[in-house]
């Protein structure tokens, strides 16, 4: 048998608890009566059938709750049945009483009193009128088959009269309180579903449904103080979306807010019944795994999360991929408290993504020390320019068949006044991140063309080649600072080359030619980095005003030995020539590469076989060597 749902159940319940109210009710009656018969008011026979009718009529009304037959009514709580039902029990009772049956009526209030809050006005009229039609056929029985039992027939119509000025005004007061109790009741379900509504926009993101960071925040700390004192470990699982801001800036935020709904409907999938997730704000995302019972567990969830989040997203049309970094923090040994230890899983997140992303990482105490690290460059490099720390190294550009160096590449160095010269790799992507790559980048820039114009002025012109980094190219002053660094130095733009990555054009390729167009327009020449190693799309690349292409180091590495690599540098020096470019292969290290480049045609080539970055002084002193000599010098790394 199927078992009914839960709210039917509960409401059957209450029913049945109604019922037994009415029960007690008929157990009084049943009480009176046989007081009545002791004082000879009803004769036995009467009693024994009224009693009997009241407890098979009880017992019917009790088994159709009990088995559900009721549900079959428009009023499955048979109020109005018992309610007719004890009318009529009454009456006939009534019939057999001989003394005080005014009196006895006075149980029709009784009655009703049942009836007050489940019935409305109408219905308890027409039960009114029911027991006084009921009544008076009584009375006429009486004074047809029993005229004996009449003591006083105008005391019964007395009575009657009575009943037929009280009944019908106590179900007009019995209808109006059910009326205020619906509407009490009305409002009360109002103010619930208001008080719900607050509760879930207190407790609630409105984008995911998931809890939302100040909820999360209180079970957090409820969480660890119960760990705390039960002697258990709990985990922190700080995950965040990779590349999220690509599909706001390029589906638009309600796409975006599409997909953080699926990314938490998925991480909600992962975890268990008990656990909680939440989201921060943003693409950040968190999870509360109390009663953690091995590590293993939570590389398994963690692995579990980033498939579950790889799967394509269905959006508007489209399938999107996206994918999860995550940081996981236990406590104890990770923090005692809601605030270390979301702040270490948050740094172990950070470190997920510095390692590639779509993987996770448990908190260890290094990383902290890497952070505080990070905090005192970030604090150190946005002073570093105006103390005069900065330095730019210079690695040149050496042509393939004739081996003259046609000019140089600008490098920014740190010379930093505890930690020695620091290459780019320790501090560039801190500059990024924290946008102090702007004006880094603004020096390198006025730095450069300044030197190439000291240089020029001295009888040495060679260009100079600047990188852009993506802040800069997509800052709405790059045009200005370029003008002012050229205006400043006094540099001729031709011998200025400005250094732009796939990845960084292709992100709004109109918007990117149209500013190559101007920086073009200034007489600056403009190259492509790092080519093959992003979008590689030749229908872009010809709109774009690129003068050189440069081969990127990952593809001359294993030249000429790695068909592969052998491939695509062909196809490049040929898309090149195609096009009218020139092309320059970074990282070229033996003679190998530099033969197998020059039989291809490549035109220049920058890389530690010809020379390491250079500092000012070296690169003078190179460059004058070479004038000299005429030699082609072979300079080791230092």
């Amino acid at each position: 048998m199927t078992q009914p749902p839960a709210d039917t159940a509960q409401r059957q319940a209450i029913r049945l608890e109604r019922y037994s109210l009415a029960l007690y009710s008929y157990s009084l009656a049943l009480a009176l009566l046989f007081v009545g018969h002791a004082f000879g008011f009803i004769p036995t026979a009467a009693a024994v059938a009224i009693a009997l009718a009241a407890i098979a009529a009880n017992a019917v009304v009790y088994v159709m709750l009990v088995s559900g037959f009721n549900l079959r009514f428009a009023d499955p709580s048979l109020t109005k049945l018992q309610v007719y039902l004890g009318i009529t029990l009454l009456m006939g009772a009534l019939y057999y009483v001989d003394v005080a049956r005014g009196i006895s009526l006075g149980l029709c209030f009784l009655v009703f009193l049942f009836g007050i809050f489940r019935m409305s006005t109408r219905e308890l009229i027409v039960a009114a009128l029911y027991a006084l039609a009921a009544y008076a056929l009584i009375i006429n029985l009486l004074m047809q088959l029993r005229p004996e039992s009449i003591q006083n027939l105008k005391q019964e119509w007395f009575n009657w009269v009575l009943l037929a000025i009280s009944l019908p005004w106590f179900a007009v007061v019995g209808g109006r309180i059910r009326e205020i109790r619906d509407r009490l009741r009305a409002r009360k379900q109002e103010l619930q579903e208001a008080i719900g509504t607050i509760q879930a926009m207190a407790t609630r993101d409105e984008v995911t449904g998931l809890y939302n960071r100040a909820f999360f925040t209180e079970s957090l700390r409820h969480a660890l103080a119960q760990a705390e004192r039960h002697g258990r470990s709990a985990a922190l699982l700080f995950i965040d979306v990779d590349r999220f801001k690509l599909v706001n800036d390029t589906l638009g935020h309600p796409v975006g807010d599409q997909a953080l709904r699926e990314i938490g409907a998925r991480l909600a999938g992962c975890v268990r019944e008990s656990d909680i997730v939440a989201r921060l704000g943003g693409d950040e995302f968190v999870a509360l795994i109390e009663s953690v019972p091995a590590p293993d567990t939570l590389q398994e969830m963690g692995q579990k999360i980033i498939a579950a989040c790889a799967r394509p997203l269905a959006l508007e049309r489209r399938e999107v991929a996206l994918s999860v970094s995550i940081g996981i923090a236990v406590m104890p040994q990770d923090g005692r408290d809601a605030d270390t230890l979301m702040r270490n899983a948050d740094i172990a997140m950070y470190r997920a993504k510095a390692q590639g992303r779509n993987c996770l990482r448990f908190y260890t105490r290094q990383m902290s020390e890497h952070v505080e690290e990070r905090l005192e460059f970030e604090s150190e490099l946005h002073q570093a320019a105006a103390r005069g720390e900065l330095r730019l190294h210079y690695q040149p550009k050496v042509a393939v068949r004739g081996g003259e160096i046609r000019g140089v590449e600008a490098l920014v160095r740190w010379q930093h006044p505890r930690r020695g010269l620091l290459a780019p790799d320790r501090f560039i992507d801190i500059a990024e991140d924290t946008g102090a790559i702007v004006p880094l980048g603004r020096w390198v820039l006025q730095e450069a063309c300044s030197r190439a114009a000291a240089w020029a002025r001295r009888g040495t012109r060679y260009s100079v080649a600047v990188n852009l980094s993506a802040r800069q190219f997509s800052d709405p002053g790059l045009l200005d600072s370029v003008a002012a660094a050229l205006a400043a130095s006094g540099l001729d733009p031709a011998l200025l080359e400005l250094e732009i990555t796939e990845s960084m054009v292709m992100r709004d390729p109109d918007a990117a030619a149209e500013t190559m167009r101007r920086l073009r327009g200034l007489g600056a020449r403009l190259s492509m980095d790092d080519f093959g190693t992003g979008y590689s799309s030749l229908g872009y690349l010809k709109r774009f005003p690129i003068t050189t292409v440069k081969l990127d180091r990952s593809f001359v590495r294993d030249l000429p030995h790695r068909d592969d690599d052998v491939a695509i540098a062909r196809a490049v020096l040929a898309m090149a020539k195609s096009l009218r470019m020139d092309v320059t292969a970074e990282g070229v290290e033996r003679a190998d590469q530099l033969e197998f480049l020059r039989r291809e045609g490549c035109a220049a080539y920058q890389g530690y076989y010809f020379s390491q970055p250079l500092a000012e002084d070296a690169l003078l002193t190179l460059l004058a060597t070479r004038r000299l000599s005429g030699e082609h010098p072979v300079i080791a790394k230092g």
